[in-house]
């Protein structure tokens, strides 16, 4: 009998030694991380707002850019999947890079310290502040005003409308599309100014004719969101 139970003590505490080993390792493993890539970071260049590293993914070499962030070559960076930028021109950079991929989330911690990027002036579509111009709406245009359509947003979503007015600012060639605001005079409490996608080449303080689509709650990521936007936009001779 004194055998017996030795035997089943010794049974007992191999088993609740084992069961001990098994929690270390459960407790040991390393969490899912939070992010969707890792890569090798070969050349990282800071600007005021933005850190630009040229990593190596799964054996593809690319640009892409996160908020500032304190990180060298030869280490690795994590991060979720970026909007695409083609021909993107860094204004403080002097420099066009032929890809880029703006990173929202990213980080040299695979599981924590997550850095979102922001909107800022080295981003060419955001929103900076524009003021309202003076001009005077031609009321004999057959087409609709930027106030009707701030305030009717319901009535003409998904629908070809058309608009005239001056431009205020352009940027060309960014994620394959040109961007234009444009401005007729009127206003829907403080919306005066709209923002337009086209192929069309203008030149500030144009006048011009826009048909094109609204979209509403267009988001594109990375902060590039907008309530209310023309796409695919034509100028009416």
């Amino acid at each position: 009998m004194r055998v017996l139970f030795s035997v089943l003590s010794l049974l007992l505490i191999i088993g609740l030694t084992s069961c001990n080993q098994d929690n270390k390792s459960t407790d040991s493993r390393t969490t899912k991380s939070n992010f969707d890539y890792s890569g090798i970071v070969k050349e990282v260049i800071q600007t005021t707002n933005y850190t630009y590293c040229f990593v190596n993914t799964n054996n593809t070499d690319y640009w892409i850019a996160i908020s500032k962030l304190n990180i060298n070559e030869g280490e690795v960076i994590y991060y979720n999947k970026g909007l695409e930028m083609l021909n993107f021109h860094s204004k403080e950079l002097d420099r066009t890079f032929s890809v880029v991929y703006f990173v929202q989330k990213a980080s040299k911690n695979p599981n924590s310290g997550i850095v979102t990027n922001t909107v800022t002036k080295d981003n060419l579509t955001t929103k900076p502040k524009i003021d309202k111009k003076n001009f005077s709406y031609d009321k004999a245009f057959d087409g609709i005003t930027i106030s009707d359509l701030y305030a009717n947003r319901g009535k003409y979503a998904n629908k070809k409308v058309r608009i005239r007015g001056r431009i205020t600012k352009f940027n060309s060639s960014i994620m394959s599309r040109n961007w234009a605001h444009i401005q007729d005079g009127t206003d829907n409490n403080g919306n005066f100014d709209l923002t337009v996608t086209t192929q069309e080449t203008v030149n500030i303080d144009e006048l011009v004719t826009f048909e094109g689509t609204i979209a509403l709650d267009k988001d594109f990521g990375a902060g590039y969101f907008y309530p209310i936007i023309m796409e695919e936009a034509v100028i009416i001779k």
